[in-house]
């Protein structure tokens, strides 16, 4: 329903009366405050009355749900006024399928634990759920369900390294280092985003000393200061959806280039492949009954090794030669274990 000016300004002057005049306002006194401010604002004296009819319409307008209102407008011995006496049509901005996709997405980020800076989200839907009169929120919550995840160490710093993210301050970062040497290191670092993959919450910045792009587990952190001796890098900052657009996770070694990936699943994996592509560079090269051969374009990392070994005895990695024996050994290794005697 397109909006004229004039209906606009009529709305606000209806919604201002209603606020203002808690014992209620008559037609046509409505009509009379519409004209004179529609007079006002539109810079015209010989504009035309407004009538009681169309006051009449706009206040079904206004309870409607076509405009996202669903303004709680009563009437008693002819005087209109708001059941709720803090509704405002100024505080609604949400239609009624705005409240329900944000309702769903509140729901889905609830289900991560360690998202901690979600939560302030909730509760301003809440706010824009009653000042819209709108019951929509609740049933949303109520019949949608995502995966939920347990908490993960590290999320804890989300927060402190957002606000020295958004401040471009230069931190120096106290981290455990992964295998057998769990030294702590101190590392100046310019922190530029943060990252989840798989519940598992990473910080992605510079390294002060080598200028190369480096990334932390925020588990691994212990803590970190900031550092204001030195001036926060933003030249070197990657675009994300660029940096991470040819790789599966968050690692990427120093100069790794994506290469062409041949991967064949049998055919009991024909349909998922098909409706759930690993990643977005995916194609097909070739299918036949009994199989699938796919396509890939990524760097090589961890996270494309694991996910590949996920798949276990239903894919065979067919290049690059170097991937097929990484992938051939994992699988020994694991054979080997399973091959050995165990105590029950």
């Amino acid at each position: 329903m397109p909006i004229t000016l004039d209906a606009l300004l009529r709305y606000h002057s209806i919604d201002t009366c209603l606020q203002d005049y808690a014992l209620g306002c008559t037609l046509d006194f409505l009509a009379e405050r519409c004209t004179q401010d529609l007079i006002e604002k539109g810079e015209n004296p010989h504009r035309d009355t407004v009538s009681k009819r169309t006051i009449q319409n706009d206040i079904k307008n206004l309870r409607g749900d076509k405009l996202g209102y669903n303004a709680p407008i009563v009437v008693k011995d002819g005087k209109y006024s708001y059941s709720e006496k803090t509704y405002s049509i100024g505080n609604v901005s949400l239609t009624n399928n705005d409240i329900i996709n944000i309702s769903a997405a509140v729901k889905m980020l609830k289900s991560y634990k360690g998202a901690v800076f979600f939560s302030g989200i909730e509760s301003l839907v809440d706010r824009l759920e009653r000042n819209a009169n709108l019951n929509l929120y609740g049933k949303v919550q109520s019949i949608v369900a995502f995966e939920h995840f347990p908490e993960s160490s590290g999320t804890d710093m989300i927060k402190p390294l957002m606000d020295a993210i958004t401040k471009k301050e230069v931190i120096n970062v106290t981290y455990l280092r992964f295998g057998l040497d769990q030294t702590a290191k101190n590392q100046p670092f310019h922190p530029y985003l943060l990252k989840e993959y798989h519940n598992r919450w990473y910080v992605l910045g510079m390294n002060n000393q080598y200028k190369e792009i480096q990334t932390f587990a925020l588990d691994r952190i212990k803590k970190f200061e900031v550092l204001t001796d030195i001036q926060y890098d933003t030249q070197h900052k990657p675009d994300p959806d660029v940096y991470f657009k040819d790789t599966i996770g968050v690692t990427i070694f120093h100069n790794a280039k994506p290469v062409e990936i041949k991967l064949r699943f049998n055919q009991s994996k024909l349909p998922y492949i098909k409706s759930q592509p690993l990643h977005e560079s995916q194609w097909v090269i070739e299918e036949t009954e009994e199989y699938i051969t796919i396509g890939l374009r990524l760097t090589l990392n961890f996270e494309l090794q694991s996910l590949i070994m996920s798949f276990a005895d239903e894919v065979e990695v067919l290049q690059p030669a170097s991937l097929r024996s990484l992938i051939k050994k994992r699988i020994n290794k694991a054979s080997d274990s399973f091959n050995k005697e165990r105590p029950i």
